[in-house]
C-alpha cells in the first residue's frame, strides 16, 4: 500500500513537471512576441528557438522536481505538493518579471538590476506609483492560479497516464535539450544571427558551444573582429606626465540632467537653457560615451572608453582633469540628486574632492532636485569670497525618475501621471508619455534658471565656464524599434545629447559637425587649464573645436559595447561576444565586412592606455 502511494505521488510529480514545462516554456516564447529580431528568424533560428524555450524550461523546473520527490519519499505529500505549486508559481512570477525588464532595458534580471532595486539609495532610482504595483500584482496573481489550476488538474490526468507515455514525455524532453544545443553549437560556430540572437532572449541560458574541437576538425568559422577588450589592470594613464603653461583658471560649471531628450531643448519646454543655447557654443551633433550614467559619467570625466573602468576603479586612478584641478587651487562644490555611492562616482569619478557630499536630502526626486539647485546658490558667495576659481557639477535627476509632483499642475498636457510602463508598446502614441517627461524637464529648467540667475547676480555668469549636457538621451520610440529609455541599444535617441558650452568673450554659434563627451575635458584642459600634452598621451577623445570626423566612436558598457562607425553604422559587440551591425535607425546591415586596417587603428587608438 505504501509503495502504491509513492508510485501515485511520483507519477503526479511528473505529470505536474511536464505540464509545468510547457507553462514556462510558453513563458520564454512571449519573449520573442514584438522583439527586433523577428526579421532575421529563419527555419533554424525558430526550430531551435522553440527547442531551446522547452529545454531551458525542462532543466529549470528539475530543481522543483527533485524537492518534491524528496518530500514524497519522506512521506510528506502535502508539504510535497505544496512545495511543488509554491516553486513553480516564483519562476513563472520572476520569469514574467524578467520578460519586462527585458522589453525596457534589454538585458536580463541581474546582480546590477538587484543592486539598483535594493542596494544603497535604491529609492532614488525606482519610483512606482501603487496603480502601477496594483496592476503587476494582478498579473503576476495570475501565474499563480495558473499554478494551481494545473495542480488541480493532475488527479484527473494520472488516471488517465501510463508509465510508457511518462517515459515518452521523458524522452521528448531529453530530444529537446540534445537538440537545440547541437543546433547551438552549429550556429555558434557559424555565427547565426536566427539562433545567436533568439538564444539571448532567454534568461541565464548558456547551450553548448564546440568552437575549439569543431576548429581541431579543420571546419573555419567565419572572423569575427570584434574581439574581447583587455582586462589588464596594468595601466599607462596618462601616456607621459601632464605639463603646465600659462593656465587661466576659469571657473567651471557642469550642469548636467539625468537621460536628456534632445527634444525638449526648445524654447516652449525649457526656455531659460535655451536662452543660454542661444548665448553659447551649440554643439547639436552631440554624443554620450554611454547610454548608461555609470559609463557616460565616465566617459566623460576620464576622456576614455567605458571598459577602462573596472582597471581604473581597482587602481584608484582619479580623472586627470579633476586632479589638475585640484593641483591648481580649485574649490569644489558637488551636487547630486541622486547618491554618488551606486554608481560608485564617490569612489572613481570624485574619490579626490575634498569633503565630498554623497547624498542629498529628500523625500522625492523634486525635493533633492530642488535642494542641490538651493545647495549650489547658497555656496556661490562663499566661492566668490575665497578668491579662488571653483569646479561646481549639479546633476538633476527628474528626467529620468518621472516623478513629477501630483500637487504641481502640468504645464503639457495630454499627460500621463505616473510613468507606467507595462503599457510601452510599438503602436500606443507616446505623446502623454513623453509630456509627463516634458513636464519634468520643465521643471528642472526652472531650476536651472534659477543658477543661471544667481551666476548673473553674482557677476560669475559671464567670467565661468559654463557646460550644460546629459550623460544620456532619453528614448520614447522614435525609432518605432518599441525601445522607451536608454541602456538598450546606441542610436542617436538613447546616446545623441544637447552639448552647450558658454565660454566668456565667445560669439554664440550652433555647431552641426560631431562632437562626444570624449571631446569635453581635453578641450578644458588645452584651453583653459593650461596642459600642452597632446590629446592621445590622455584621451581618445578631440578639440571641441576641431571638425575632424569621429569615425569609429566606442560607446557602451565593459560587457556589451559598440563602434559607430561614420555616424552612421552601428557595430555592436553583445555580452555573448557575437557581432551585431545595424544602421543609425537600427534597422540590420547584411553581409557588413569591417575594414580591417581601419579596425585596427581603432584599436589600438583605445587601447593604449594599457601597458603591452
Amino acid at each position: 500500500m505504501v509503495q502504491t502511494d509513492t508510485l501515485q505521488y511520483q507519477c503526479k510529480g511528473v505529470i505536474y513537471y511536464f505540464l509545468s514545462t510547457l507553462l514556462l516554456a510558453l513563458t520564454f516564447f512571449c519573449y520573442i512576441i514584438g522583439s527586433t529580431i523577428l526579421p532575421v528568424m529563419d527555419v533554424m533560428g525558430w526550430l531551435f528557438f522553440v527547442l531551446s524555450c522547452l529545454s531551458h524550461a525542462a532543466i529549470i523546473m528539475l530543481l522543483p522536481l527533485a524537492g518534491y520527490a524528496l518530500l514524497a519519499r519522506l512521506r510528506q505529500p502535502w508539504v510535497a505538493g505544496v512545495w511543488f505549486v509554491t516553486s513553480v508559481s516564483l519562476l513563472l512570477v520572476l520569469t514574467m518579471l524578467n520578460l519586462q525588464v527585458y522589453q525596457l532595458y534589454r538585458f536580463h534580471i541581474n546582480g546590477i538590476i538587484l543592486n539598483m532595486v535594493f542596494g544603497s539609495g535604491a529609492s532614488e532610482i525606482f519610483n512606482f506609483d501603487a496603480a502601477v504595483l496594483a496592476k503587476e500584482g494582478g498579473i503576476l496573481l495570475l501565474f499563480v492560479v495558473a499554478a494551481l489550476g494545473l495542480w488541480r488538474l493532475v488527479p484527473t490526468l494520472v488516471r488517465h497516464t501510463s508509465r510508457g507515455k511518462l517515459w515518452s514525455m521523458a524522452a521528448f524532453l531529453m530530444l529537446s535539450i540534445l537538440a537545440s544545443n547541437v543546433i547551438h553549437v552549429y550556429g555558434a560556430f557559424f555565427q547565426k544571427p536566427s539562433v545567436m540572437k533568439s538564444r539571448a532572449l532567454l534568461p541565464y541560458y548558456f547551450p553548448l558551444t564546440a568552437t575549439s574541437a569543431l576548429r581541431d576538425l579543420g571546419y573555419q568559422a567565419p572572423v569575427n573582429p570584434i574581439a574581447d577588450m583587455p582586462s589588464s589592470t596594468d595601466i599607462i594613464y596618462p601616456l607621459h606626465p601632464l605639463k603646465v603653461k600659462d593656465s587661466k583658471r576659469p571657473n567651471i560649471i557642469f550642469i548636467f540632467i539625468d537621460s536628456w531628450n534632445k527634444r525638449t531643448l526648445t524654447p516652449e519646454t525649457m526656455p531659460n537653457v535655451y536662452r543660454v543655447a542661444t548665448e553659447s557654443q551649440w554643439y547639436d551633433n552631440h554624443f554620450s560615451s554611454s547610454n548608461g550614467t555609470r559609463y557616460s559619467i565616465f566617459g566623460l570625466f576620464f576622456s576614455v572608453p567605458c571598459f577602462y573602468w573596472n582597471s581604473f576603479e581597482s587602481s584608484h586612478i582619479s580623472p586627470l582633469f579633476i586632479d589638475e584641478m585640484i593641483r591648481q587651487g580649485y574649490n569644489f562644490s558637488i551636487h547630486g540628486s541622486a547618491n554618488l555611492v551606486n554608481p560608485p562616482f564617490s569612489r572613481v569619478v570624485f574619490q579626490r574632492v575634498p569633503k565630498l557630499q554623497v547624498n542629498t536630502p529628500g523625500a522625492t526626486t523634486y525635493d533633492r532636485d530642488q535642494r542641490i539647485t538651493h545647495d549650489f546658490i547658497s555656496a556661490l558667495p562663499r566661492l566668490k569670497q575665497q578668491g579662488k576659481p571653483f569646479f561646481s557639477f549639479l546633476f538633476y535627476d527628474l528626467a529620468h525618475s518621472y516623478e513629477y509632483p501630483k500637487s504641481l499642475p502640468k504645464r503639457f498636457k495630454p499627460s500621463w501621471d505616473y510613468a507606467d510602463y507595462t503599457r510601452l508598446n510599438n503602436d500606443m502614441d507616446p505623446t502623454p508619455y513623453f509630456n509627463l517627461y516634458r513636464n519634468c524637464c520643465w521643471l528642472i529648467d526652472k531650476m536651472i534658471g534659477e543658477v543661471i540667475e544667481q551666476l548673473k547676480k553674482e557677476g560669475l555668469y559671464d567670467h565661468s565656464v559654463i557646460v550644460i549636457s546629459g550623460d544620456h538621451a532619453q528614448e520614447f520610440n522614435e525609432n518605432k524599434k518599441n525601445y522607451w529609455g536608454h541602456g538598450a541599444n546606441f542610436t542617436k535617441w538613447q546616446i545623441g545629447v544637447p552639448l552647450l558650452y558658454r565660454i566668456p568673450g565667445e560669439k554664440p554659434r550652433k555647431i552641426s559637425y560631431r562632437t562626444t563627451h570624449y571631446d569635453l575635458v581635453p578641450t578644458l584642459m588645452h584651453d583653459w587649464l593650461g596642459v600642452t600634452n597632446p590629446i592621445e598621451d590622455y584621451s581618445i577623445g578631440h578639440l571641441l573645436t576641431d571638425k575632424r570626423p569621429r569615425r569609429w566612436q566606442m560607446v557602451g558598457s565593459d560587457i556589451e559595447y559598440a563602434f559607430i562607425i561614420g555616424g552612421d553604422t552601428i557595430v555592436n559587440k553583445e555580452g555573448d561576444g557575437a557581432m551585431d551591425v545595424t544602421d543609425s535607425r537600427l534597422n540590420p546591415v547584411t553581409n557588413y565586412r569591417i575594414n580591417p586596417r581601419e579596425f585596427n587603428a581603432a584599436i589600438q587608438q583605445v587601447n593604449r592606455f594599457f601597458k603591452k
